[in-house]
């Protein structure tokens, strides 16, 4: 799957508040289950598990909390942007978190959940995508960003 079918309109949310990562977690798990119709405490869940095995935090203000679903049909991108970022518990990267990629997976997916994730490490390397991401007000500025910086990737 190409990171630029996975991002959809109706999966992107600006102007979240959370007080630290787990709260932030349940946060963009809520928003995410309520537009996708799936279960906020699994997906929450599943996100706080894979969370204490190392943190999704990419740096630069970024993470990628991620998990696999067995009631999931296909892969799932919920972006989510909080006014004020949160702390990782990532001491390697002292930027709070306030940009996610939420990505959510079947588990018969393996190889398809790992490339949506290092297209997703791979854009964001790209300052001005980055740029865009933490400011745009607008999701379709936010998707031509994606388009733009994956194009750019090769993806």
């Amino acid at each position: 799957m190409k990171i630029r079918k996975a991002v959809k309109p109706d999966l992107i949310f600006f102007g979240l508040e959370a007080e630290n990562a787990e709260n932030a977690i349940a946060v963009a798990s809520r928003e995410l289950s309520r537009a996708a119709k799936l279960d906020a405490t699994q997906v929450e869940r599943a996100l706080l598990e894979r969370e204490s095995l190392g943190s999704t935090s990419v740096g630069n203000g970024f993470a990628i909390p991620h998990c696999k679903l067995s009631n999931l049909d296909e892969i799932v991108v919920a972006l989510a942007r909080f006014d004020v970022g949160v702390d990782f518990g990532d001491t390697k990267n002292l930027v709070p978190v306030s940009f996610f990629f939420v990505v959510l997976s079947p588990p018969d997916q393996p190889a398809e959940h790992l490339q949506v994730l290092s297209q997703i490490a791979r854009i964001l390397k790209n300052d001005d995508l980055r740029q865009v991401l933490l400011q745009a007000t607008d999701v379709g500025k936010v998707i031509d960003g994606i388009q733009r910086a994956a194009e750019q990737e090769g993806l």
